[in-house]
């Protein structure tokens, strides 16, 4: 007889049955996208704290290595155990609240701002976990969607979702669907998406760009930072006066929040980023958050940066009218057998959660101090990702420092290592933001040791050089291949059990997980992290780099 226990996942309370099956295996089959990877007990991304309960080891055919994740003494892999009795577990860093992928709404009403913009309100059928300055997509007839920011915030609206939308010439939305949608119209959306939202940030002074109807995915940000009571400055670009929209609601708070100031620019005045970098902000101190046009968005940035804001303080999303991905469609299909995909899948996720991954892994290195110690920096950067909004990690985030950067990420080191004056240390993310897997690592040296500098300088150029191999058509296997070739001929030897791997919706071991350095085909852009970790060859000196292939990174 098969007896079924209960397994609680805490702190949510939901609970699954599990028999004689693995643990992974009984969760994934009730539909929890738990976390998990290898499978074999490597990669330690289905970790759990056992809170209470009893449990066996999976059982290993003759010859097959041993789990070799370092556990604490109430730590267990799902992957690799079975169910005893009742037990309750804790997953660290993973949440059920994902948000849902597609929702049907209810048009209450819609008006218009100006003579080209109409505001349009809609009560979806469930709440969404919106944070602000995210986005959704309006679902077609023809299977094409377009994107519009939310331009509210829906937990204090009853759950409303006010969007404003510009009439594009010849546009199918604005100047058709728009044009016949009536209250009591149901549409389908999907989403929320984007990582261009509010970032905890404790109390620094805010500065929104935006232009056009790119407002509508900075005022959300706008009304966060009112609440918060920090000091904020929008500056909103415009052909003509009747562009701005929004300037009573803007005109009125001014009067209520004396820490509030707008400036109108239209065009012939300048740039939105001319006007701001002219009125003296503190821009080391400054938390900059852009929406509109790629255009003002790239301007705005360099300028920024040169005048000292830090790098991960520029939060943005660029504004597609079309709802289309900013980077258009990939070079290639994706291979149906090697580079499949869920539901949820879609480029525009993709990049944003590499966008957010970028961001967090700058926030987390600026946190990385002298005398810190490994463990230390690991809490450091489990709290960092739970503030910007990563709902779990699909694999445990690692940190190396000194001797332990020639260590695979997987392998155990000493928590209890210090950052040093002189030093290099190694930082390796695998947040998931809003169901989509983002996954960014690099080194930083501290001091000016030579050979650390070296390290970082062959890093990089072995990365950049093997990204280009994979322009010429290279298959994953050539790609590791070569990148071995490039570590050599620096005086560096390439990790080869850093193979590369797959990224999709989370979690991408539901659909494949082969690994890069194995795959036998050209690999497909947005679909696979080329990793990169240099040793030298004598010294404990190590470095790592990984990123996305895609055309333009």
């Amino acid at each position: 007889m098969n007896t079924r226990h209960v397994i609680e996942l805490a702190p949510s309370g939901k609970t699954v049955e599990a028999g004689d099956e693995l643990l992974l295996d009984a969760m994934l089959a009730s539909g929890l996208n738990v976390p998990f990877s290898c499978r074999r007990g490597a990669c330690g991304s289905c970790k759990v704290v056992v809170a209470d309960g009893a449990y066996r080891a999976k059982q290993l055919a003759p010859g097959t290595p041993a789990p070799s994740y370092p556990l604490a003494a109430n730590e267990m892999l799902l992957c690799q155990s079975h169910a005893c009795s009742d037990m309750r577990l804790e997953i660290p860093g993973w949440s059920l609240d994902t948000p849902a992928l597609v929702v049907e709404a209810t048009v209450l009403g819609k008006r218009a701002l100006s003579p080209d913009v109409i505001e349009l309100i809609v009560m979806p059928d469930m709440p969404l976990a919106v944070r602000a300055g995210q986005y959704l997509k309006f679902r077609l007839v023809d299977g094409d969607s377009r994107c519009f920011s939310i331009a509210n915030l829906p937990a204090e609206s009853d759950g409303r979702l006010v969007f404003q939308i510009r009439r594009v010439s010849g546009g199918l939305f604005s100047e058709i669907f728009l044009d016949g949608l009536e209250a009591g119209d149901l549409l389908q959306l999907e989403g929320p998406f984007g990582a261009c939202t509010w970032q905890d940030d404790d109390g620094a002074p805010v500065v929104l760009f935006a232009t056009g109807t790119g407002y509508a995915g900075i005022k959300p940000i706008l009304l966060t930072a009112l609440k918060r009571e920090v000091e904020v400055t929008l500056y909103w670009g415009g052909a003509q006066p009747a562009d701005f929209y929004d300037s009573l609601f803007l005109d009125k708070t001014v009067l209520d929040h004396p820490r509030f100031h707008w400036h109108p620019v239209l065009a012939s005045e300048g740039r939105v980023q001319e006007v701001a970098l002219n009125h003296g902000h503190h821009w080391e101190a400054a938390q900059v958050y852009a929406c509109g046009n790629g255009a003002m968005i790239s301007q705005a940035r360099a300028d920024c940066l040169e005048a000292g804001l830090p790098s991960h303080r520029f939060v943005a999303e660029a504004f597609v009218p079309s709802g289309r991905s900013s980077t258009g469609a990939p070079s290639k299909p994706l291979d149906p057998i090697w580079e499949k995909v869920g539901p949820r899948y879609s480029l525009d996720g993709m990049l944003a959660a590499r966008e957010q991954s970028i961001r967090a892994l700058a926030a987390i290195a600026s946190q990385l101090k002298v005398g810190m110690t490994t463990g230390e920096a690991l809490d450091m950067a489990a709290e960092q990702l739970h503030a910007m909004g990563a709902s779990h990690t699909w694999h445990p985030t690692y940190i190396r420092f000194g001797a332990d950067t020639v260590r695979p990420p997987r392998e155990g080191i000493d928590r209890q290592r210090r950052l040093r004056a002189t030093d290099i240390a190694v930082v390796d993310l695998g947040p998931v933001w809003d169901g989509y897997e983002g996954d960014y690592g690099d080194t930083f040296v501290f001091g000016d040791s030579p050979l650390h500098l070296a390290c970082t300088k062959a890093l990089h150029e072995v990365f950049d050089e093997t990204r280009e191999a994979w322009l010429r058509g290279l298959t994953g296997r050539e790609l590791y291949d070569f990148a071995e070739q490039s570590a050599e001929s620096k005086g560096w030897r390439l990790a080869r059990n850093l193979a590369g791997h797959r990224l999709a919706d989370f979690p991408h071991a539901l659909f494949e997980s082969k690994v890069l350095a194995e795959l036998e085909i050209p690999p497909s852009e947005m679909a696979w992290v080329l990793e990169i970790q240099l040793c030298h060859p004598t010294e404990p000196v190590g470095g790592f780099f990984e990123d996305m292939l895609m055309l333009q990174a």
